[in-house]
């Protein structure tokens, strides 16, 4: 069995680039500055992001962090105007190079999301730049932007077919370790992919994943002027209907922990304090998960493989690399983690489990809302909210565009006023429901029949 690293490629970036893209993608180093980790969690329809308050845990210690910012007591980094979340992050965390940084990291506790539930970003805004001389936010010199490098898209290299992933939205051919897809931020706006797969939560629900952001000029190369960087995103759960409120992420590039502070007070001002979620438990690390986060993924075959390549010396620090026992650590621990995967994107499942997670459709007795969460009409995508108002009356009470993240998606006909939902999953069951468009954002049911499984087919 190979697992392939994704090529360089000299057009695009430069040779430095190159080294610096697979160190941050594949290498755990520790960092030399504070930051914090963003904290996901579900709560019914919606997703919320969070700092994270981990006990011990890197990139969550908010104390330590405001400390050292020299933020006034009882405050924490959240813009004063928007009440948005800020997380600091440095350049210079990264061995290897001065512009680079695999923070904030990405980490749900115990039980607060479904099993393989498929977490993505999406990119908003413009990037803006914190002139330490001018002591002034505006949007980024036109030459300058900030690259997040390591989510997932689909390529030949990432399976989407249904029956081959047994009822996955997506995972890894046989022989394949891959990474794709990178998003641009400039101070014109976003380009390249706007949104695309942070990871899928283990069994537990737990996820824990670093993505890589760049400081680079228009060329790929790495560098900009000095001074702070601001971004903005949200998290976005293919199996709930409202995303994340938006975040902010702040960079220093090259200035001094005043002179950061200053670029961060004038976003914070005198805010307060905050309700926080209640302190998650640390994951049991368990043999092959060499990043601590729960489970054994690609992640830990990927980071594995790069220490066998580099000739690591066994130590008490990288004391789990070495999966087999034998006293060193080559490409044999990498094989064998990798046969200990716990389905987080690197081993297919014999079966498809019957949850809502498989299906575009949910519907909640209990509040009798329909959630759509994938309708193809007319070439694009959409994710609605209908709200159940007689036996078999509905009233659409929201409706956004979105991209395709199921395999068989609602299909709607604006021509006939038919809205086919192949699978409409109610209490572990399946149903195929046909609704007819009668006006005024009412839906009548035309066809409801149960069906024993997933149909099995892509859009």
């Amino acid at each position: 069995m190979r697992l392939r690293l994704p090529p360089c490629k000299a057009s695009r970036f430069s040779a430095r680039f190159c080294v610096l893209l697979l160190i941050a993608l594949l290498v755990s180093q520790p960092v030399s500055a504070q930051h914090l980790d963003v904290e996901v969690w579900g709560q019914g329809n919606a997703l919320f992001a969070g700092f994270c308050r981990t006990t011990a845990a890197v990139g969550c210690d908010l104390d330590g962090l405001a400390d050292a910012l020299g933020l006034p007591d009882g405050t924490l980094p959240i813009e004063a105007i928007t009440k948005k979340r800020i997380f600091p992050v440095d350049f210079r965390d990264l061995s290897g190079g001065d512009f680079s940084t695999r923070n904030p990291g990405f980490q749900s506790i115990r039980g607060a999301m479904l099993p393989n539930e498929l977490l993505s970003y999406r990119a908003l805004g413009k990037l803006k730049y914190w002139d330490p001389a001018l002591s002034t936010w505006n949007d980024a010199p036109p030459k300058v932007q900030i690259r997040l490098f390591g989510g997932l898209e689909a390529s030949a290299e990432i399976l989407s077919d249904f029956s081959q992933c047994a009822g996955q939205l997506l995972c890894f051919s046989e022989n394949i370790l891959g990474f794709d897809g990178s998003t641009v931020f400039s101070g014109n706006g976003i380009h390249g992919s706007q949104e695309l797969v942070v990871d899928i939560t283990g069994a537990n629900g737990i996820l824990h994943t670093h993505l890589s952001f760049f400081l680079e000029n228009q060329d790929g190369e790495t560098g900009g002027p000095d001074g702070a960087y601001l971004i903005e995103m949200q998290l976005v759960s293919n199996a709930r209907f409202f995303p994340s409120d938006p975040f902010l992420i702040l960079f220093n590039a090259g200035i001094d922990s005043v002179a950061f502070g200053a670029a961060l007070k004038s976003l914070t001002g005198e805010s307060g304090n905050i309700d926080l979620p209640q302190q998650p438990e640390l994951p049991i690390s368990i043999p092959g998960d060499v990043d601590l986060d729960g489970d054994v993924d690609r992640i830990d075959v990927a980071l594995i493989l790069l220490a066998a390549q580099n000739n690591e010396t066994l130590n008490a620090s990288n004391a789990a690399f070495d999966v087999d026992k034998d006293g060193f650590i080559t490409r044999d621990d990498a094989l064998l983690a990798k046969t200990l995967c716990t389905l987080r994107l690197c081993s297919i499942p014999v079966e498809a489990p019957a949850t809502a997670l498989n299906a575009a459709a949910t519907y909640d007795q209990t509040s009798g809302i329909l959630n759509l969460n994938d309708i193809h009409t007319d070439g694009r995508h959409y994710r609605a909210e209908l709200k159940q108002q007689d036996d078999r009356t509905f009233m659409l009470t929201t409706l956004q565009p979105d991209i395709s993240r199921y395999a068989s998606p609602a299909q709607y006909d604006a021509v006939t006023g038919l809205l086919e939902i192949p699978a409409v999953f109610v209490n572990e069951k399946f149903y195929r429901v046909t609704l007819k468009n009668a006006g005024n954002s009412l839906f009548t049911v035309e066809y409801l029949n149960e069906v024993d499984a997933l149909p099995n087919q892509i859009d």
